[in-house]
């Protein structure tokens, strides 16, 4: 083994940058794929390894914990895990390459002790038989591990959507992403996407409720010409009814209050078609210029970007306004399986505090007969029907503006996207509107 190419070493460690050190997964999994000469097999080995790992981490540890009988080191118990992963989950990957691998990072990581550990440890697993959640009685205690998700959500998701749903949830965090791309109407039509796409070797599907959007698979997306250069964009189907459900009319005035990485405030200047404006805002000055590149890139005229703080005052009035709120990310699983681990009833309470404060801030910006829409990547309950009933409750010159339910026709007052509906992300989409007279 080259150990400084070896891509479960790359995999381990940037499993390690994850969960000691906070990075967010899919930036470093970037940055490592970028950074590192692998082929494409590699590539992909590496991006299942570390956010299979990280999916299952409760699993894992589940499986480990009858064949550990001292202490392990912390990160001796992420290498197994990440070994455990391959054995439980990947059926290509012969035992003895899972083992061989495992031993040899161990060792250059800590020794032929470590090593050792290492290999009486899986040995002994693949002689036995994995424990099975089914020895679990309490429903809710096996949801928790056998999905691995902390049992406080489990609790909260039963309260809220009931034992099977909460399953199915759960089930739905652990399938693969779909990528799907946004087409740029303004320098492409999505037939010609489609048949560049084609011709160039994807599998391309058009979307059944959103008719710009395409599902993209066959090879990575990032190497398309036409992602390379802005014609089209990643961006998840749930995120793209937010600028669906905005009911945007040609030469609106629109703040997008909450913006980086700004894929909703460009697909809002998108829909406009160069009419009317996009103020695209971020309290993080550095997020400017990722905002700003992303306008570049998909040649937008109708839209700026520039730093200020939500819970601030904005010196105009637009006819309307996109709270994309801070949240939890509890219905983005998929592409960050680590917000599970780390968010807890304490922290969403304090978002909940910031998304209303943004709420009472903006609310005055919007101009009578404009409309407010908040939307959030969150499943919870607290985050998202409590916040607006709460707006509306002390703001009583704003009312909800049903909108148009994409899959019943229904005229609904809010929207909650479960990440089982669409094959996507989870997310909650509303929009209020600000009366004329009061």
């Amino acid at each position: 083994m080259t150990i400084d190419t070896n891509v479960r070493l790359l995999a381990f460690e940037t499993i390690q940058d994850i969960i000691n050190d906070k990075a967010y997964s899919n930036i470093i999994i970037n940055e490592v794929l970028s950074n590192n000469e692998l082929n494409r097999a590699d590539k992909s080995l590496f991006t299942e390894l570390v956010y299979g790992t990280l999916k299952r981490k409760y699993t894992l540890d589940y499986f480990l914990k009858p064949f550990v009988q001292t202490k392990l080191k912390g990160w001796v118990r992420q290498l197994l895990w990440m070994s455990i992963y391959q054995y439980a989950y990947l059926d290509k990957i012969p035992e003895h390459a899972i083992i061989h691998e495992a031993v040899e990072i161990a060792k250059y990581k800590g020794g032929p002790h470590n090593g050792n550990v290492v290999n009486g440890i899986l040995r002994n697993m693949m002689r036995s038989e994995l424990p099975d959640f089914t020895e679990i009685t309490d429903d809710k205690k096996r949801i928790a591990i056998e999905y691995s998700l902390p049992k406080w959500l489990v609790d909260h998701w039963v309260t809220h959507f009931g034992l099977e749903k909460t399953e199915e949830i759960a089930q739905s965090f652990l399938d693969k992403v779909s990528t799907t791309v946004r087409v740029n109407l303004t320098r492409i039509t999505v037939d010609e996407a489609i048949r560049r796409l084609t011709d160039d070797d994807y599998i391309v599907e058009l979307d059944k409720e959103i008719d710009t959007c395409l599902h993209i698979s066959g090879k990575p997306i990032i190497e398309s010409r036409l992602f390379k250069d802005g014609l089209v964009s990643i961006q998840d189907k749930s995120s793209m009814f937010v600028g669906e459900i905005m009911s945007l009319t040609e030469g609106d005035k629109v703040l997008d209050a909450c913006s980086a990485p700004g894929g909703k405030a460009c697909h809002i200047a998108e829909i406009l078609n160069g009419t009317g404006h996009v103020d695209a805002t971020d309290i993080h000055e550095h997020k400017i210029d990722l905002i700003d590149f992303n306008i570049k890139k998909l040649r937008l005229s109708n839209i700026s970007a520039f730093e200020h703080d939500a819970t601030e005052k904005y010196d105009k009035v637009y006819d309307k306004i996109l709270v994309d709120a801070p949240c939890s990310g509890l219905g983005v699983l998929r592409h960050k399986p680590e917000i599970k681990y780390e968010q807890s009833q304490h922290s969403i309470q304090s978002l909940v505090e910031i998304q209303l404060e943004i709420l009472n801030n903006v609310k005055d910006s919007v101009k009578p007969g404009g409309t407010i829409i908040y939307s959030t990547c969150t499943i919870e309950q607290m985050e998202n029907e409590n916040v607006i009933y709460t707006f509306l409750k002390a703001n009583k010159d704003f009312e909800f503006d049903a909108f148009e339910h994409p899959i019943t026709g229904e005229k609904v007052k809010t929207m909650q996207v479960l990440p089982q509906d669409f094959n996507s992300d989870g997310f909650f989409i509303t929009r209020i509107k600000r009366k004329e007279t009061y």
